[in-house]
This record gives structure tokens, sequence and C-alpha cells, in this order.
């Protein structure tokens, strides 16, 4: 594609060279950079694009973008193209959208955002789109791709131009759906510029991803959530969140559709009921729903995963998906079938009690999550969980707290350690819990840890092994190690 045409629609200014060339590749990274590329010069939290110029350019790179106060190297080849933006990060969202023809403009796209329950939103979103017959694309923290090519992601919202490229296969192979999660991250960093979201959903917020290399402060947080839904033609809000006026504050949204247990929701959840059978755990309850976007009837809705928080995962995934005018008969049915990976996701072992890998790690979701479980009147709760190192050290105080709050049996271990001593982030851990009368104990090595759990299991217990959810590695060091906690829980049955 011509250059120019990619800057179209752009605010720019040409430094140097014409525009009348072929873009054959848009890259962030110099060690990408191809003949006939573009380079975006992105300033990121370690490493700075603009020293990478160079390197890129001669790799074949001939255009480099770069923020209109940026400097450029006068050595740098008279017949590179150096354009400059107010945005490097949304003029690559711009290119990228144009460089794959705007792919999100050809399909339903659904964006989920919140603090807790994106991912699990989203997969029962998209369980109950292909099961009515609509191949859906999902983005998220767990996958990026379509039924038959699903890749692992490396984050809960990847780049823009990664997005775009996803999406564009993702149309070629025939989907006329993506559900995508959209973090505060993303939006801050323009990842979801130039995407048209035909519907936003808000689950919910509580204070997270504050301190550095994050957000500021909660309104900060806050802003960078509610911006979703300023790109959005559509909003399902979870009413009972009490942020919920600040969110869509602003959208100029054609319909909003409310979800919760308030009397006020179109979508309402009531007669919560938990069960558990053989190590099974599961939920029902019942859904009113008004018209127009549901039919005023009233249904038990069943689902096969536990935890009270999966009722209003699984109301918001009914809301879009009933507006969408999905039958019941197919919403209820995938419900009951929807598993989430890495999310309360039981790993079937031979024996009579529970075993639960989940993704909390900060203290409010892990308090979350086993208060949850809790009311399962299990005999025992028997914890496995670390913290990552390289990040705030309050998160590690948060988990010790509300592991001892809500756990009988404790086993505290390494996580994603990075370039930390795993014992130093044990004992932050463990320094919460000196003066408490709990089993607790410390195993560094992971592997031993979640034997030691699953070995101490008796009937009705349930063993949760936290933190890591659907990730298949450990990072240690700087080297990222093969490590799957449900490969290590199926293993200690052969």
């Amino acid at each position: 594609m011509k250059l120019k045409s990619l800057l179209e629609s752009l605010d720019f200014q040409r430094v140097t060279g014409t525009l009348d060339k072929e873009a054959k590749a848009l890259v962030y990274h110099s060690d990408k950079a191809v003949k006939n590329s573009v380079f975006f010069a992105i300033e990121g939290q370690l490493k700075d694009g603009r020293d990478y110029i160079g390197e890129a350019v001669s790799k074949g790179a001939d255009t480099v973008v770069i923020q209109k106060d940026a400097e450029i190297e006068n050595t740098i080849k008279p017949e590179v193209t150096v354009i400059k933006v107010e945005d490097v990060r949304k003029a690559l969202a711009h290119m990228s959208a144009r460089f794959y023809d705007n792919p999100s403009e050809k399909m339903l796209v659904i964006g989920v955002t919140g603090t807790k329950g994106k991912t699990s939103t989203v997969f029962m979103i998209r369980q109950i789109l292909e099961d009515a017959g609509i191949k859906t694309g999902i983005i998220g923290t767990v996958f990026v791709g379509y039924e038959g090519n699903l890749q692992n992601a490396s984050a809960t919202t990847p780049q823009s131009y990664e997005i775009q490229k996803a999406m564009k296969e993702m149309y070629d192979e025939g989907c006329k759906a993506v559900v995508m999660e959209v973090s505060s991250q993303g939006l801050m960093q323009s990842r979801a510029e130039d995407i048209n979201f035909d519907i936003g959903i808000f689950t919910n917020i509580t204070p997270d991803h504050i301190g550095a290399g994050e957000h500021e402060n909660f309104e900060e947080y806050l802003f960078w959530k509610s911006t979703l839904f300023k790109k959005c033609h559509r909003a399902i809000i979870n009413i009972d969140d009490p942020h919920w006026k600040d969110v869509i504050k602003g959208a100029d949204l054609e319909q909003t559709v409310f979800f919760g247990k308030s009397e006020e929701a179109d979508f309402r959840y009531r007669d919560v009921k938990l069960w558990s059978e053989k190590g099974l755990l599961g939920i029902e309850y019942l859904l009113e729903s008004k018209s127009p976007c549901g039919d005023g009837s009233t249904r038990k809705i069943l689902l096969d995963i536990p935890g009270r928080f999966n009722v209003q995962n699984s109301l918001a995934a009914i809301a879009v998906t009933k507006s969408l005018g999905i039958p019941w008969s197919v919403i209820e049915e995938s419900l009951k079938k929807v598993r989430i990976p890495g999310r309360v996701e039981r790993i079937p072992t031979s024996g009579d009690f529970t075993v639960l890998v989940d993704y909390a790690h900060n203290g409010i979701s892990l308090k979350s999550l086993m208060e949850s479980l809790r009311e399962y009147e299990p005999e025992r709760i028997i914890l496995v969980f670390g913290c990552g190192g390289n990040r705030d050290r309050n998160r590690r105080f948060e988990m010790g707290k509300a592991a001892m709050e809500t756990a009988d049996f404790i086993i505290v271990t390494s996580d994603n350690p990075r370039r930390e001593n795993p014992l130093s982030i044990i004992d932050d851990i463990t320094g919460v819990m000196k003066f408490q009368e709990k089993a607790i104990l410390a195993i560094p090595d992971r592997r031993k840890a979640i034997e030691r759990a699953v070995k101490e299991a008796r009937c009705k217990d349930i063993v949760v092994i936290a933190g890591k959810g659907h990730e298949t590695y450990q990072i240690i060091g700087d080297d990222i190690r093969h490590f799957d906690d449900k490969e290590v829980i199926l293993s200690l049955g052969e």
C-alpha cells in the first residue's frame, strides 16, 4: 500500500523524503524491520524506540514515524521519509487499520472492560455466538484467534497492529464477530484506537493497576475504562456498580442495556443457589428479562462452573447475546457447558475433592474467589499461591492478608519471580502471617507446592492453585520456562 494512503486523515508533518512509496510492512520493534517497512519509534516504559531508529533503517525501514517534539539524527539517509505526529501510538493504530483495510468495520465487534470478569465474560459470549452459528474470533488474556487457530496471548489487549492483523485474518477465515478484552492499559496506550466497536460491556471496577508504570490513581484508572464507551454504538452496563454513571458519562450511545440485581436492570438475577456433587461445583439462578431486549420471561440459568461472581459474568453475556436476538435455548445450553481456561477451572482428579486453577493474582480478586468458594461449605480450603517479582510489593501484603482471612491450609510458593529472589518475595508474603494460628508452609518450588497441596487434600476439600491460571510459563530471571499448573495436577494421577 502507498504510504500516502496510510496517512490519509492523519494529522502529520513530513520532515524529509517522499510519501509516494510503497509501505510493505509496519513495525515497532527494530529487529522486525525489513525492506520498505515503516518504523514507529514508540517511547516505552523500558526502552525508547527513538534509540533504535538507526538499527531499523539499517535493516531496510525507509520510513520513520516519530513524536512531533522528537529530534532526528542528522546522520539518517536522505531517502528515508521522516514523519512527525502528535502521538506515535495513535498513528500506529490509524495506519494499521488502513493497512489491513479496516477489518473491524466488516464484523460485529464486542469489547469487554472492567476490573474483574473480562476473560470469563468474553468466553461466555463467544460460546453462545459460536453455538448460534456465528463464527467468532477472540482477543484477550488467554487466546487470540478463532476455532482451529487459537494462539496463546501475550497481553490482555495486544498492540494495535497485532489487533488489526488478527481481525483481518479472522475476517478472511469467515468470522462474523469478534469479542475482545479491553484493558485500561490498552486504552491508555491507544491500542484500541481505530476499532469500530459495535458494543461495549462494563463488568465492574475496583482499585487495581495503580502504581509505578500503571495508573497514577483510581480516578485515572476509571477515566481510561470509560473511554471505551466513547468508541461504541451500544453499551451493556452493570447497574449494580456504583461507578456506572461515570463510566458512560459523555458517551454518545444509541442504546444502553443494564444487567444486575437492581430492579432497574433489563436483565435481573435473583434466587442464586450453589450446588456441589462429587467434586463438581456449580451455580443456578433465576433470570428476569424486560422488553425490548428480553421478552419479560423468568428463566432458570444453570452454570457448571463455581463462584457467585459468575452470575454477573453470565448475565453480561446474556444481555449482549439476547440483545443480538440469539434464542434462549441456545443461550441456556451454551452456559451449561462453557469452560474458561484458568478461571475457577476444575481439573479432574481421582480423589473425592475439588482442585481448581485460577488467575487471581491480587488481594481483591483472591479474597473474592475464596469467599465465593467458602459458600460451598467445604471441609477445608487449601490454597497455593505466590506473587510476581519486580511488581508492587503491596500486592504481596494484600494477598497474604487475603489468604489468612479465607484459607485453612496455605502453601506460599513461587509465581513469576523475574529478577527478584523468590525467597524474598515469599518472606514479604509470610511476613503478614507470623502471628496467625494457621497451617502455613513455604515451598519455593511451585511443582512441589502443588504436589503437596493435592496430596494433603481429603474428602470435600477444595484445593485452589492461584495466581497463574491459564499461563503455561514461569519467568525466572530473564528466562521464560514452560510451566503449567494444570499439567502438574494432571500428572499426579498418572
